[in-house]
């Protein structure tokens, strides 16, 4: 089995249908709409982010936000994952009552119990939304810089890329990166090669939280390789979304020997009806990568973790010592 890293999950994404379930017989609501024969339901993008709010919203103390870490991350430990980087949401945790402390430490508890019982190593990246608007963006940056705990170590931004400007958001990454902490930012899935361009311009970002649409700007494409960025790659993501027809049309193949540094990610895992697994299935029989291909794959987005140097050698003695 191909030892797996994954960069790129949103925690409250990753719930699974069956978790989600029992969350809404704890707080006695009604999923039906949106879950049905074990299986999130939706038809386009306003749906998915209704049906993922509704899903967040059953996740209301403590305990629930370290049994969701807990039980993700001990799902994908099982199928070969050995690292996970989630994205948490100082606005989800606001919306249940919590304040980000209380959520992100929750959610460091669940991280901790789920490495007890299979080693998994995991990171937090705290996001801002950019529909909720450069104030919020900023509030959550703030919270990240100070917030101590040890398993925050990175910064981003995420949501409808069609919202805001990257410009608004440089206070919010300065903020961030005078904190130490790694840059992320989502571009380059709804919005075009503009949307990255400004991203690298406006923020330096570390990594591209998607970036798939670079292909269609052959000079982006040279930039993104000659500067090391990493994409943060989400296929089945993108294909459900309906960024892509196919994936035989999935530009994967293409950045990839374009010379960019790509990664396999989940993104929302069960509401695009996939796992870190399956991404590694569809980068195997969709993309024709070999074994030591995705080897590689997981060795570079080991490389790009927001994660100290002597848990990166640990990992990457891991996955040497499987080849």
């Amino acid at each position: 089995m191909v030892l797996k890293a994954e960069l790129h999950c949103h925690i409250e994404g990753a719930a699974a249908p069956e978790l989600v379930e029992a969350q809404a017989r704890k707080y006695g609501k009604d999923v039906s709409h949106f879950i049905k024969d074990g299986s999130f339901v939706w038809h386009d993008f306003t749906s998915f982010l209704k049906a993922y709010d509704e899903a967040a919203d059953l996740f209301r103390t403590e305990e629930d936000y370290a049994r969701l870490a807990e039980h993700y991350l001990t799902s994908i430990a099982r199928d070969g994952a050995i690292y996970s980087e989630v994205f948490t949401s100082p606005d989800h945790a606001e919306a249940a009552g919590l304040s980000p402390q209380a959520y992100t430490d929750a959610l460091g508890e669940g991280m901790a119990r789920a490495k007890a019982k299979t080693g998994i190593e995991c990171r937090m990246i705290v996001t801002g939304v950019r529909h909720v608007g450069v104030e919020s963006i900023e509030k959550a940056a703030r919270f990240a810089a100070r917030s101590g705990h040890p398993l925050v170590t990175g910064f981003g931004v995420a949501g409808d890329e069609r919202m805001g400007t990257m410009d608004d958001y440089v206070r919010a990454f300065e903020i961030a990166r005078e904190a130490g902490l790694g840059i992320t930012v989502h571009a380059g899935e709804f919005g075009g090669p503009q949307s990255i361009r400004d991203a690298l311009d406006h923020i330096r970002p570390a990594r591209i939280g998607h970036g798939v649409r670079a292909i269609e700007d052959a000079e982006l494409v040279k930039r993104i390789a000659d500067t090391g960025i990493v994409l943060e790659v989400c296929p089945a993501s993108n294909i459900e979304l309906k960024v892509y027809p196919s994936f035989a049309e999935h530009p994967f193949v293409k950045l990839r020997a374009a010379g960019c540094k790509v990664t396999l990610n989940s993104d929302d895992p069960p509401y695009f009806w996939t796992s870190l697994k399956r991404e590694y299935e569809i980068g195997r029989d969709e993309f024709g990568l070999s074994d030591k291909d995705l080897t590689a794959l997981t060795r570079t987005a080991i490389e790009a973790a927001f994660c100290d140097r002597r848990t990166k050698q640990a990992l990457l003695a891991k996955v040497d010592a499987k080849r």
